[in-house]
């Protein structure tokens, strides 16, 4: 089953700055995103930072899949968009969601951009409800991550208290963002194979992440 997480960074942030204009979703940027989606022939799609009014543009594109699903995450303006060649089961929790997708447990983050601090109260938060077998963790972590390097402490307690139970898919793969940040990620539980991952570099408009994938195989 291939997998694709990608946060389509609209800035909402920017549109908030003084004498700047909303640019991100102009009508070419987001047939630019889907056209981008299409050439990797996914079974599962996972977008951050989608806002709600353009959800319906973006699944408008894709009458291929059968199934969607928009999840609001707390303290977020944005939403997180999932499309689905399966039905998409949801499984809540205290603090989070699951998501059993043609039986694998997809768990969905979007951590803090502005804080390791934040970020770590976080991940110690969700750890109790990460997937222990046949799972997925996929969006974007925020840890700030520069060619395997940590620039935050708290980050490198977070990353390592995720990758003790699950595999890093990306790890030796560079950045996922235009600023050198390895952002975004894919973790594995350790009775599944990742084959093919990989980070697609793009220019699209004022979208500064990249896309990720990978094909996601049981043992």
């Amino acid at each position: 089953m291939k997998i694709i997480s990608f946060n389509i960074g609209n800035f909402i942030w920017a549109q908030h700055l003084p004498g700047r204009k909303h640019y991100a979703f102009h009508k070419d940027d987001i047939d630019a995103v889907c056209a981008l989606i299409k050439q990797e022939d996914a079974q599962v799609v996972f977008l951050q930072e989608v806002e709600t009014a353009d959800i319906e543009f973006i699944k408008s594109h894709f009458p291929e899949f059968p199934h969607f699903l928009t999840i609001h995450i707390k303290e977020e303006k944005a939403a997180s968009l999932f499309m689905s060649m399966y039905p998409i089961t949801d499984i809540p929790h205290s603090e989070s969601h699951d998501y059993i997708i043609n039986g694998i447990t997809f768990f969905p983050i979007h951590l803090y951009a502005f804080s390791p601090k934040v970020r770590r109260e976080q991940v110690l938060r969700l750890l109790p409800d990460l997937p222990g077998e046949k799972g997925v963790i996929l969006g974007d972590t925020n840890f700030w991550i520069v060619y395997g390097n940590f620039l935050s402490r708290r980050d490198k307690r977070s990353y390592n208290k995720i990758i003790k139970d699950h595999v890093d898919v990306l790890k030796k793969l560079g950045p996922t963002c235009r600023i050198f940040l390895s952002l975004d990620k894919i973790f594995i539980t350790k009775d599944l194979i990742s084959k093919d991952a990989k980070i697609t570099k793009h220019t699209i408009g004022h979208i500064d992440h990249y896309m990720i994938s990978t094909i996601v195989e049981t043992t």
